[in-house]
């Protein structure tokens, strides 16, 4: 039985219209349980990273409720969001990295954005560093890093402030499959050590192709955004 703890993220009956009145989500439904791996699928303008922005509050949806570790970010009081969005790891599309400072230099640098100092840096650094594989790489400055490589190094710093759940915006896109399967193998290693995943992508055989079941996928309606 799956009990509140077990809910990472949790979509009811949502709906967004845009200012235009086009009906991007209709009654979408969904649940993200910690250490799960869940793709949002869709071609460019159906709403993917739409939805992400939803679930960080960027947007407020027309109607409907989303639940981050079980709050209520629709809610929640600017303080409160501001807390519990420290709970929640994203990497855009493109992924920001700092090209000329080492792979540890860019977590340091994300770090220190987000005041965290002390041990509880030094933890962060060793997990992210540890949960994606590229503590062997620690030393290359971002530019010398293949493509793959610098996506992780993203999906890194978006962990390394032990979230609960990471949003993902179309990490895949524009790789080779050797560099999609780096970054999933980053994403399942997340799964392993209890975070959450929400992954965007337009390629609707790539869930498959990596061993995913369809239950972990969440197809959107194509090009339904102005």
């Amino acid at each position: 039985m799956v009990g509140t703890y077990d809910i990472a993220v949790q979509v009811s009956e949502l709906c967004y219209v845009t200012p235009e009145g086009v009906a991007v989500f209709d009654e979408l439904s969904f649940t993200l349980l910690r250490e799960e791996i869940k793709f949002v699928i869709g071609p460019p303008l159906s709403g993917k990273t739409l939805l992400l922005r939803l679930i960080m509050r960027e947007l407020y949806p027309t109607r409907g409720q989303i639940l981050v570790a079980g709050r209520n970010i629709l809610r929640l009081s600017s303080r409160k969001l501001y807390r519990l969005r420290e709970r929640i790891g994203f990497v855009p599309y493109p992924p920001i990295t700092l090209p000329h400072r080492t792979v540890e230099g860019n977590l340091r640098f994300k770090l220190r954005a987000l005041g965290i100092e002390g041990e509880r840096a030094e933890e962060g650094l060793e997990r992210a560093l540890s949960l994606t594989g590229l503590s062997p790489l620690k030393e290359l400055h971002a530019y010398e890093l293949g493509e793959g490589d610098r996506r992780v190094l993203g999906i890194a710093a978006a962990v390394c402030n032990d979230p609960v759940v990471v949003l993902c915006d179309d990490p895949f896109r524009d790789l080779s499959p050797q560099d999609q399967e780096r970054v999933i193998e980053a994403l399942r290693s997340l799964q392993r050590g209890g975070v959450a995943v929400l992954a965007t992508a337009r390629d609707t055989a790539l869930p498959h192709r990596f061993g995913f079941p369809s239950e972990a996928v969440l197809s959107l309606r194509p090009e339904v955004v102005a």
